[in-house]
């Protein structure tokens, strides 16, 4: 897995990745926690989590379609900018007139990341090329991604109650403008510019229509991307509820302490770090296919064997069976939709996903506080089990052979 770090460029690529999620966790523990004592509304703080959701939804596929018409390394660098601008827009919040600035802040954060998150996902395999170097960098960004959801809440909230809310949001700040200089190291330029549409008498709103017509239709008429784009739908729906009833069912069947959930949470982040080997194993002895199945299986057998043993000793062991198979399927999909998708629409095709399972996620959070108050906790988990089994069943939907790796990149790029 380390062996991809040969590649100078992918150092740069990783290290911004690093830099500015790290920063991300730092705030996001801190914002409803500064929310909540400045405005001692409960509502007001579950606002400043929902904030960022809604730009996933209204600028998702335009923001794919522009990703593919330009230099994606320039867009990641201008979104890290921005995004340090509006984070520090936070800093002159101190009373609760002022909160709103807080909300506007994240909105721009969130709408800045729906640039950012197609454009590195795009960038990835012309940095790494499409062979096994590719799955060895998803693996290594989910151990990344694994470590810092270990550490970064627990350095986010030492750092605001020691030093308080404005030496969060400048750690934030300073972790996007160090992204930013690590991205602007990348020595990759693409080899041709963007393809752009130039229908006559259309302006490039016009033209938008169109291309983000482009990411859906390649999806749709690939069977391996249609399966696996309803797949991680179900996958986000069914998470996205888990999530939601985790702390009813944390206090209300468990019984556990503020204190115990984060040793829980702790155990399911080390399953996260187990699974990033575990998928790569799986990976070279088993094909796409059967690693994406077999992952949201046992997923769905964890979920169930979870939410219908109530005892809390066995809690810390089954959640570590929840991050490993979760984190195997993450990094297949998001490994088989970077190999297989032409690089002309690999910004529009990753961006759609992002707004299917963003919608999904959504769907999943409100279901699950509905089903949970009207169902009870645990049925509602275990509804997301059978969700989860169907996902299963959907990855089965691909076509057993593998489909054509597109040649408009290179499969491996020099060191």
């Amino acid at each position: 897995m380390f062996s991809v770090l040969r590649i100078r460029d992918y150092r740069f690529l990783a290290s911004g990745q690093l830099l500015s999620s790290l920063g991300d966790w730092f705030l996001l523990l801190a914002v409803p926690y500064y929310v909540l004592e400045l405005t001692g509304s409960a509502m007001a703080s579950g606002f400043s989590l929902a904030a960022g959701t809604v730009p996933a939804l209204v600028l998702g596929p335009p923001a794919g379609a522009l990703v593919d018409r330009w230099d994606r390394r320039h867009v990641m660098i201008a979104a890290d900018l921005v995004r340090m601008m509006a984070v520090s827009l936070m800093l002159w919040v101190d009373s609760p007139n002022e909160v709103w600035l807080i909300y506007v802040a994240l909105v721009l954060e969130s709408s800045l990341s729906q640039l950012f998150n197609p454009a590195s996902a795009a960038l990835l395999p012309q940095v790494v090329g499409r062979e096994g170097d590719l799955h060895s960098a998803n693996s290594l960004s989910a151990l990344i991604v694994g470590s810092i959801r270990l550490v970064g809440g627990p350095l986010g909230g030492a750092v605001y109650g020691g030093l308080g809310f404005a030496a969060v949001v400048a750690i934030d700040t300073i972790s996007y403008a160090c992204s930013a200089l690590c991205l602007s190291m990348v020595r990759y330029r693409p080899p041709t510019a963007p393809k752009r549409s130039t229908g006559a008498g259309r302006g490039q709103l016009g033209r938008l229509v169109p291309e983000i017509r482009d990411g859906v239709v390649q999806i749709r008429r690939n069977p391996w991307l249609a399966a696996l784009a309803a797949a991680g739908a179900l996958f986000a729906l069914a998470t996205s509820a888990v999530n939601v009833g985790l702390i009813p069912y944390m206090n209300l069947v468990l019984h556990a302490s503020p204190q115990i959930l984060g040793l829980l949470f702790g155990a399911f982040g080390a399953g996260l770090l187990l699974g990033v080997p575990l998928s790569r194993a799986l990976t070279r002895r088993l094909a796409d296919r059967t690693v994406l199945a077999g992952s949201l299986a046992a997923l769905a057998v964890a979920f169930a064997a979870t939410f219908n043993t109530p005892v809390l000793g066995w809690s810390f062991v089954l959640f570590l069976t929840i991050g490993a198979p979760m984190v195997c399927f993450t990094i297949t999909s998001g490994t088989f939709v970077a190999r297989h998708t032409p690089d002309a629409v690999l910004g529009r095709v990753s961006a759609t996903n992002g707004f299917l399972q963003a919608a999904a996620s959504l769907s999943g959070m409100l279901a699950g506080s509905l089903l949970s108050e009207a169902l009870g906790v645990v049925t509602m988990m275990n509804l997301c089990c059978v969700t989860v089994a169907l996902a299963a069943g959907t990855t089965l939907l691909m076509p057993r052979r593998q489909p054509p790796v597109p040649e408009d990149v290179p499969l491996k790029e020099a060191a």
